[in-house]
């Protein structure tokens, strides 16, 4: 009895058209492989949490990168947001930008997590190098958030 071929039953196995998807590709996250940029982006889409909108990562990273990138050694002051609540506004504070890296790293695979890990130590490494130390500050809340600051940014 003669078989069918292989390309014939995959052939029956797929609909007919084109496929289109429901948004946009994801942008590949600058300095990481596009595996972690998937795979952050799967877990920004699936994670319910309040900061968890697509591109959050993204822009969070980029914040931290560009209040770290000014040449110089002079110290700089992190600055409060004057609209905290909304989470596009939020990340004017680079405190509350290394918040969203803090909170999406438990979330993604051993390998995105150990790569995005990689791309941010140094950064903080710099902001603790940067930043003064706050000595009113409580010792139970992460490093980033236990250096001098002032005013507020935004509006």
């Amino acid at each position: 009895m003669p078989r069918n071929r292989p390309a014939a039953l995959r052939g029956a196995l797929r609909t007919p058209g084109p496929r289109f998807w429901e948004e946009p590709p994801p942008v590949r996250l600058r300095g990481l492989s596009a595996r972690t940029s998937l795979a952050v982006h799967r877990a920004e889409r699936l994670s319910p949490g309040f900061w968890y909108q697509r591109g959050a990562t993204d822009s969070a990273l980029r914040r931290y990168r560009a209040f770290l990138h000014p040449p110089g050694r002079r110290p700089r002051y992190p600055r409060e947001s004057y609209c905290a609540a909304c989470p596009g506004c939020a990340l004017d504070d680079v405190r509350q930008a290394r918040d969203v890296l803090a909170d999406i790293l438990p979330l993604l695979p051993p390998r995105a997590r150990a790569e995005l890990r990689r791309a941010v130590t140094p950064l903080d490494r710099r902001y603790l190098r940067l930043t003064l130390p706050d000595p009113l500050a409580a010792r139970t809340a992460p490093s980033w958030h236990r250096r001098l600051a002032k005013g507020v940014e935004g509006w």
